[in-house]
């Protein structure tokens, strides 16, 4: 039996237009999916500030981690960080796309006994033509870290920081984390955070200046009463005279002084203390306010500033550690009245040695150890619980100290907290 030539070519004719359809569809649709779905792997960097931080990476485990030094060390999706238990020690994690390393996306403070993992890390490979977000997963085995995460509108982000009692997904802001065995502690500074307890599957939204607590044995808290800031005009909104004291000290006398003013919008000003040059000898600018708090009974205290370190002549803090281009200092009285200091120094440049030292080397024991920070970029500290660690116990808080000591300085304040909860 003979085949039909025009059947034949109809088959043909089909075929033809069946095999252009699904090129012409599925081409397109084959590259849309993988314009949407590739992903590369983002430029992560774990700095040290303070004290003593290892990391590690698989097949490596913690007793196989090695050093981080301040000239910091690059990690990828598995890798570790621990920061050391003693109170001094701190380290910088940020998160940034590999093309652009000074665009960061996320940046977390690691303060002492922190143990973070990143689980999960990748950015859209085409970021301008994708809905796709960036995706980091943190995990946070302990410890306190303070998690910035900034980015502009068009960008999408999707950031979770995770313990084993609850799972965090962070809109652009700023928060503070602290995990234990037995509780998550969570403030969301600035922002939005939506918390599910991992136990229960119930969810809560932290909003600006709210916080919670998920715990092993009663879940997640609800929304628990806010911290109470202690310093009046800590951003500097309202005219600096009406709350603050200002320094402007120099030795020998007859020196050139630094001037402290506000600087920027009234919507975001900041405090500017400057002294800048070179060979003008010793000098201290700053301001200063008087606080009179009883705090003895309450549950936390912690100071919180926001800084940029603009300039700074002498390396690291001088050769006694004393001459720092940011200091916070709190004068308190102890739980036997007597008056006690608690200060904080900050610095951009140098690396310390027998020679420039990384604390106050007049001061009593024990001292802080001064943080290294990036010059020119803003920063943002919080302490510990100063209730549980200031020698001698605190039963009243006097005054706060915010400024510049040492020769050519120039340093941006944006704010100043000191936090009690009750």
């Amino acid at each position: 039996m003979r085949s039909s030539p025009q059947r034949l070519a109809w088959t043909v004719l089909i075929a033809s237009f069946l095999v252009c359809c699904a090129i012409g569809v599925g081409v397109p649709a084959a590259a849309w999916s993988f314009i949407n779905t590739a992903t590369v792997a983002p430029a992560m960097t774990v700095k040290l500030q303070a004290g003593r931080t290892i990391a590690y990476c698989p097949p490596a485990r913690e007793a196989d981690a090695r050093v981080v030094g301040q000239e910091g060390r690059p990690l990828e999706e598995g890798c570790s960080a621990a920061v050391d238990d003693d109170a001094q020690s701190q380290a910088l994690l940020t998160i940034a796309p590999a093309q652009t390393p000074d665009d960061e996306v996320v940046r977390v403070q690691l303060y002492a006994g922190a143990r973070l993992t990143i689980e999960q890390a990748r950015i859209p490979r085409f970021q301008d033509l994708t809905a796709s977000p960036a995706v980091f997963v943190l995990r946070l085995a302990s410890g306190r870290i303070q998690v910035q995460h900034r980015h502009p509108p068009q960008r999408r982000v999707r950031l979770v920081v995770q313990t084993d009692l609850a799972s965090t997904t962070l809109d652009s802001g700023s928060y503070s984390f602290e995990a234990s065995a037995d509780e998550t502690a969570i403030v969301a500074r600035e922002g939005a955070a939506w918390v599910v307890s991992t136990r229960e599957n119930k969810m809560l939204v932290l909003r600006n200046d709210q916080r919670t607590a998920v715990t092993r044995d009663g879940g997640l808290q609800g929304i628990l009463p806010p911290a109470r800031n202690l310093v009046i005009n800590g951003q500097f909104k309202d005219p600096l005279q009406v709350d603050w004291q200002t320094i402007a000290d120099v030795s020998p006398r007859g020196g050139l002084p630094g001037k402290v003013s506000v600087i920027g919008s009234s919507e975001s000003p900041s405090l500017l203390l400057d002294r800048s040059g070179k060979g003008l000898g010793w000098g201290r600018t700053g301001v200063w306010q008087q606080i009179e708090e009883v705090v003895s009974g309450r549950r936390s205290l912690q100071a919180r500033i926001e800084f940029a370190i603009l300039y700074q002549e002498l390396a690291v803090c001088g050769g006694y550690g004393s001459e720092c281009p940011l200091l916070l200092k709190i004068i308190y009285a102890d739980g036997s009245g007597a008056e006690r200091e608690w200060t904080q120094g900050f610095y951009a440049d140098g690396i310390p040695n027998d020679a420039l030292p990384d604390e106050i080397i007049t001061a009593p024991l024990p001292r802080n150890k001064h943080v290294a920070v990036r010059l020119g970029q803003r920063e943002l500290f919080e302490s510990e619980d100063l209730l549980a660690t200031m020698p001698g116990g605190v039963q009243q808080i006097r005054s706060i100290w915010v400024y510049a000591e040492g020769h050519g300085v120039r340093t941006q304040v944006y704010s100043v907290e000191l936090l009690l909860t009750d």
